[in-house]
């Protein structure tokens, strides 16, 4: 069955061009907070932007300058489970798997489950620590058995 795209989420490719733009815009920005302004070329009208909408603007730069894709989704914006594997690069039955075993919590949206993305995010985090702990013990355990 095929999913509809949603616009909002699709990834912004940077070109070569835009990666170079924004290699050169980050490294003359640095890590300034100061105050900065957005302005039409066209109308000349000028719209001062906070720290906090500046930070975003900065980040985006960064991916950009590493040539990687970026999507903007709202912190609590909620996906569908083909959403969901494809955050976390797994299948979408793990995915169903997790929420019938209570790992993920979910809401349902007619015959659709939705799943929020902090709780995505979160479960991610979780996921990513609890490996690098596992990683450490075995490195432990391959020195004390002197395996390397």
């Amino acid at each position: 069955m095929a999913r509809a795209e949603n616009h909002t989420t699709r990834p912004v490719v940077p070109t070569p061009k835009t990666v170079e733009f924004a290699r050169d815009l980050v490294h003359r920005l640095g890590n300034d907070s100061a105050r900065f302004e957005i302005r039409d070329r066209h109308t000349g009208q000028s719209i001062e932007i906070d720290e906090t909408a500046f930070e975003l603007i900065r980040r985006i730069l960064i991916d950009f300058a590493q040539n990687r894709p970026i999507s903007l989704i709202p912190y609590d914006h909620e996906l569908t489970t083909y959403q969901a594997a494809d955050l976390l690069n797994v299948s979408r039955g793990y995915i169903l798997k997790l929420l019938n075993e209570g790992e993920l919590s979910y809401r349902m949206v007619g015959t659709h489950r939705r799943i929020r993305l902090e709780d995505l995010l979160a479960y991610r985090d979780t996921m990513r620590i609890e490996s690098e702990k596992a990683m450490q013990e075995l490195a432990n355990i391959s020195q004390e058995l002197e395996l390397e």
